[in-house]
């Protein structure tokens, strides 16, 4: 069963099916959208469902702006 995602992350997804968003199966995007757009919180919640590596093996084929992408290298970088 999957989990439901919380308020506080659903906040971002505002333009999709709330109903029907499901991190089994949209992991990658709300992946992206968090490491975005979260804060430390959201990105908690994020480290809950998923380790590291997991997190750290998806970056490269995410979308993310130049800032944060090179954000997230250096703290996975730092921090595995």
């Amino acid at each position: 069963m999957d989990q439901k995602i919380p308020s506080q992350i659903i906040k971002f997804f505002w333009g999709d099916n709330s109903a029907k968003l499901s991190f089994r199966n949209n992991k990658k995007y709300i992946i992206q959208t968090l490491l975005e757009k979260g804060d430390i919180n959201d990105i908690k919640w994020l480290f809950s469902q998923l380790n590291s590596l997991d997190i750290k093996s998806l970056l490269s084929s995410l979308k993310l702006s130049s800032k944060s992408a090179h954000f997230w290298k250096i703290f996975f970088n730092t921090r595995i």
